[in-house]
């Protein structure tokens, strides 16, 4: 190799070698800026993971001390009779399936009406509302106490509502057995008899709340809940105040379906309630 050509190959070595370094530093200078813009994203997910979740415990806590007034109740017990028929079936949109082969259930010579939901379950909070209106008509309730559905159910978290657990019902017309299987976070809590279990594995379809009306059933919310979401029990009380409203149209619709079932159970008893206008428009709309 002469000298030109031994000259010519070293300037070509150092060329590699420099662009290859070159190539090494635009290397590491990309991966560094990688690097920093996943530090930031991580970062910002982290601080929007905060800000959510501090946002969500805010609303929970809020909703919670919300929730413990206890007045709203009598509102709820103690619908008058012309509120009821003003609304009629009102906004509800579900009614009662026969199931075949079950027969109606009695205790203490008395039909029974069996209900089997939880207290994480906003479409439960939902229907609570018409079933304990609707019930109040026929008997009493003691130990209803307020109670807020699971935080964990994105638009549909915290639902205001009352819960069944620990309540009691005296009715000279009807018995009316509840179970509240598990708390606002999950937790067990009740749990049904092996009968009332039996009937709801064979003729529930998975869902709750699931109500037994002693050969037909129910299950789901019978109207729209979306109304009640960011309401507190209050304000939603005070809406059934108001026929016109549509929380009323929805609950009380709703509690009018409940009720003109519970008088096929009754055979029309108490005739002030089985009569009423409101009650025979729902009538209409229960499978014959």
């Amino acid at each position: 190799m002469s000298e030109t050509t031994g000259r010519a190959s070293g300037r070509e070595k150092l060329q590699a070698l420099k662009a290859a370094q070159a190539r090494q530093q635009r290397q590491r200078k990309m991966l560094g800026l990688i690097a920093a813009l996943v530090a930031v994203v991580i970062a910002t997910v982290g601080i929007m993971w905060g800000v959510s979740s501090h946002q969500k415990s805010e609303s929970d806590r809020k909703a919670q001390e919300a929730a413990k007034a206890t007045g709203f109740i009598t509102s709820v017990t103690s619908v008058p009779t012309a509120s009821f028929d003003q609304v009629g079936v009102g906004a509800a949109n579900a009614f009662p399936k026969p199931m075949s082969g079950s027969q109606p259930m009695t205790q203490d010579g008395k039909p029974r009406v069996l209900y089997i939901g939880a207290e994480f379950c906003p479409y439960c909070a939902m229907e609570r509302w018409a079933l304990v209106a609707a019930l109040s008509r026929f008997g009493t309730f003691t130990g209803l106490k307020p109670a807020v559905s699971s935080p964990d159910e994105g638009p549909l978290s915290n639902i205001q509502t009352m819960s069944f657990l620990d309540a009691k019902y005296t009715s000279k017309y009807l018995v009316f057995t509840s179970y509240e299987t598990q708390d606002r976070l999950g937790k067990p809590l009740q749990q049904p008899a092996a009968a009332d279990a039996a009937l709801m594995q064979r003729f529930g379809n998975g869902g709750i709340p699931w109500v037994d009306w002693g050969g037909v059933a129910t299950s789901g919310v019978g109207y729209d809940g979306n109304m009640l979401v960011g309401k507190t029990n209050t304000q939603i009380a005070k809406a059934l105040s108001d026929p016109k409203s549509d929380i009323a149209q929805g609950v009380l619709g709703e509690a009018n379906v409940v009720s003109a079932q519970l008088c096929v159970l009754t055979k029309g008893a108490p005739a002030n309630v089985c009569s009423s206008p409101g009650v025979k428009a729902a009538a209409a709309k229960l499978p014959q």
